[in-house]
């Protein structure tokens, strides 16, 4: 039955992803091509005379597809760089068209308030060589010589993180399954973390609970049930790197009302039920682009 759910908001949003990495597809003719006369000052020039040298040449230099970015052709390199997010700062694009001040690329080739300065246990890059990168992208980091303007992208959402909580914010699911007698008020919470959308403009997110069988708990009330909508709440609780700033709140009843892939409803009792979670948020309107994002916790609900 989750398997059901997931390919169902997966449609129902119009996209996908796991949230973490663009993946290795781009809007290239060949992304694996390799320019043999590139122009001057071009994304393919300095890609041969820079940064295949000293990043991603050959095996065990760090971007030549082991570690994000993939830097290993001019075109990954454009798709990993271009209007993405880091990862060290993911509020920061790598590259920000026109504004080199603004991009993580020349923080981390610059040193310039990172963690580590790239090339990784190396000499840095030349001066002229930054410098020829930082007036590639104040030139608007074009693709290539006289290409349209880098597109504004929608960055894929990353995936939730999960918390059960009591209603005065103590934390259940630290050190495995989480028991609750029936009766019991479970805090679901769940982290939402996209690029483009604040944390409280993401227009829905839900819980999806089933029982060991596969079928879903019924939740709510609705066409859909079993899908439980979360509500943004500012002062969550810390996550890890995140905050749990979406939640919904559950009590245990005595008889679970359950639903199986054919529509069918029938009661069991909630004593002695295992039940696993998953959490859902969607990045924008569906017809807008919007991707989905979601995730199972490891913990479950024990009903003894």
């Amino acid at each position: 039955m989750m398997r059901l759910l997931y390919a169902t908001l997966f449609v129902a949003a119009c996209g996908g992803g796991d949230g973490d990495t663009p993946p290795d597809v781009v809007d290239d003719p060949d992304p694996l091509e390799i320019t043999a006369k590139a122009e001057p000052g071009s994304l393919d020039d300095l890609h041969e005379r820079i940064i295949s040298k000293r990043c991603s040449g050959q095996p065990g230099l760090c971007h030549n597809g082991q570690f994000e970015p993939n830097l290993s052709t001019p075109g990954l390199t454009y798709a990993y760089l271009v209007n993405r997010p880091g990862i060290e700062k993911p509020t920061a694009l790598r590259v920000q068209p026109g504004n080199p001040g603004a991009s993580l690329f020349v923080d981390k080739i610059r040193n310039r308030g990172v963690a580590t300065q790239m090339p990784l246990g190396a000499e840095p890059l030349a001066e002229e060589d930054m410098a020829a990168l930082e007036k590639w992208i104040n030139d608007g980091a074009l693709r290539a010589p006289g290409a349209a303007a880098a597109p504004v992208l929608n960055n894929p959402p990353k995936r939730p993180q999960i918390g059960i909580f009591n209603t005065s914010n103590t934390r259940l699911d630290g050190t495995g399954p989480v028991n609750a007698v029936v009766g019991t008020t479970l805090r679901l919470r769940h982290t939402v973390s996209d690029f483009e959308t604040a944390d409280a403009s993401v227009p829905f997110g839900a819980f999806i609970l089933a029982i060991g069988d596969g079928r879903n708990v019924l939740i709510t009330t609705g066409t859909d049930p079993q899908v439980g909508p979360t509500t943004f709440e500012a002062a969550g609780p810390p996550a890890q790197g995140d905050t749990f700033n979406w939640r919904r709140d559950w009590t245990i009843p005595a008889t679970l009302q359950v639903r199986d892939e054919a529509g069918n409803v029938s009661s069991v009792p909630a004593s002695g039920q295992v039940i696993s979670i998953l959490a859902v948020y969607v990045d924008g309107p569906p017809m807008a682009g919007g991707m989905v994002a979601l995730d199972t916790s490891t913990t479950t609900i024990n009903i003894p």
